[in-house]
């Protein structure tokens, strides 16, 4: 075989640096975002939050990292989590969602009391639940990945009393599932999107 091009050095493109497993972790978020959901047209919350406790502290920062250096400005930071604000007329399991989670944030943070100010989330501590996603791939095999599924009180967490969520599973193909738990980050306007 010929050289197709000079100056080839063989090297190891495999970070190593994995998302976290399924499991419960403290969390801090790091950066709020108000977001329109695409499909519903409804207000969305969306957290970027970053491990701070225990083997997997700093994971999501490190993966961006990573792979920002691997494939450019067009990677996705994976740990956000989105929250949609229910209206009025929505069904119940919204607003339970919605205030559950808020919940999480207000038992985590002592003399903290949700009041529709989204900005005032920043630094606050929470628990985070991450979930397996499943889903296919634009091979059209079946892939995993895993996710922040739902928020949960700090104590919790450290005291074990969490379960894991069941795996998310999606019957559409990855170039679907941008707006499924991750964010697109424009790389031109800061290092890191938090």
């Amino acid at each position: 075989m010929k050289p197709s091009y000079g100056n080839f050095e063989p090297r190891n493109n495999r970070s190593g640096i994995g998302l976290p497993p399924v499991g419960q972790y403290v969390a801090e978020i790091q950066g709020v975002r108000l977001e329109t959901n695409p499909v519903s047209g409804r207000d969305m919350i969306v957290l970027m939050l970053e491990i701070t406790e225990g083997e997997y502290a700093n994971r999501y920062h490190e993966v961006f990292q990573s792979q920002r250096e691997r494939f450019g400005d067009s990677v996705k930071y994976r740990g956000t989590f989105r929250l949609t604000a229910p209206k009025e007329e929505d069904e119940s399991w919204m607003r339970q969602r919605f205030e559950s989670n808020l919940w999480c944030v207000e038992q985590s943070n002592p003399g903290y009391h949700w009041d529709w100010d989204e900005t005032k989330l920043k630094g606050k501590k929470v628990g985070i639940n991450v979930r397996e996603n499943v889903y296919t791939g634009n091979d059209g095999t079946e892939k995993t990945t895993t996710e922040i599924g739902q928020l949960e009180p700090i104590d919790d967490v450290r005291n074990g009393k969490c379960r894991d969520m069941k795996p998310r599973k999606q019957n559409n193909t990855a170039s679907a599932t941008s707006t499924g738990g991750y964010t697109e980050v424009d790389p031109g306007k800061v290092e890191v999107p938090f």
